[in-house]
């Protein structure tokens, strides 16, 4: 970038902040040629050479040299399938191991007295999985989106089997309740995306060699209750697609092919 340019573009981003906060569209140019753009962000400051942006209440800085264009029109449809500037690694997911309950609740034993009975508390669903990254030289990768779906039999007398759905982070948790793959996506491409330096895990590697590549998360099963589970499909969402999945169901339940789909 000249030095005309880098001008250029500090006085008019700096305009912008002077003129108070302004919902804006910010095209970045990416190392390999293509470009991001990002709408309704607001431009915070400019110090030493980066921009810091706010976007979805999640403020990130950005070296100024990557910015190729700015309009304080919010072109609220240039944000494309790739929203969240910078490089990221793809990488593939294995599912190791899933340790999940019969029911949604699991039986506690009393405090040990005579008279304490055993209660009943939330059962979880425990996922273990595995991350590779596919470009070794490329450390930022776009944190896991895990979605598990569980079928019961029905709450209520109108005989309607439920499927609910739990999200791990919850910043994965997209609008509605049903499984909308459109709704997902806006997540899984959101500005607010939790972003991991696997560079820092390198640099910590005789500390964490046990942990190195295994993941594991819990899902409380809210809202199942004491309900059997019949079935339940993981998928994780890695950079901006589903990157590992896996199915089961309960061995004398009927369930149709995508059942989560359908419900």
């Amino acid at each position: 970038m000249n030095t005309l340019y880098t001008l250029a573009i500090i006085c008019v981003l700096s305009l912008a902040i002077s003129q108070g906060a302004v919902a804006s569209t910010i095209t970045f140019k990416e190392k390999d040629g293509s470009t991001t753009t990002i709408s309704n962000a607001e431009i915070i400051s400019i110090k030493d050479g980066s921009i810091v942006i706010e976007k979805d209440k999640k403020r990130r800085s950005f070296p100024l040299s990557s910015i190729a264009s700015y309009s304080q029109t919010d072109a609220s449809s240039a944000g494309g399938d790739k929203s969240l500037p910078g490089e990221f690694s793809d990488y593939k997911v294995t599912i190791a191991n899933v340790k999940a309950p019969d029911k949604g609740t699991e039986r506690v034993a009393g405090s040990g007295s005579r008279n304490s009975a055993a209660t009943e508390k939330t059962a979880t669903i425990e996922v273990e999985y595995s991350l590779t990254r596919l470009n070794p030289e490329i450390k930022k990768i776009k944190a896991p989106y895990v979605y598990i779906y569980v079928l019961v039999p029905p709450n209520n007398d109108s005989g309607e089997r439920e499927v609910l759905r739990f999200c791990f982070p919850d910043a994965a948790k997209p609008k509605g309740k049903g499984y909308d793959e459109a709704a997902i996506k806006e997540k899984v491409n959101g500005f607010d995306r939790k972003i991991i330096d696997e560079g820092e895990r390198d640099r910590n590697l005789k500390s964490e060699l046990k942990n190195m590549g295994d993941e594991k998360v819990k899902f409380e099963l809210k809202g199942v209750k004491s309900r059997k589970l019949l079935a339940y499909h993981i998928e994780v969402w890695g950079t901006d697609s589903i990157v590992a999945e896996k199915d089961w169901q309960d061995f004398d339940s009927n369930v149709s092919r995508k059942w989560w789909e359908k419900y």
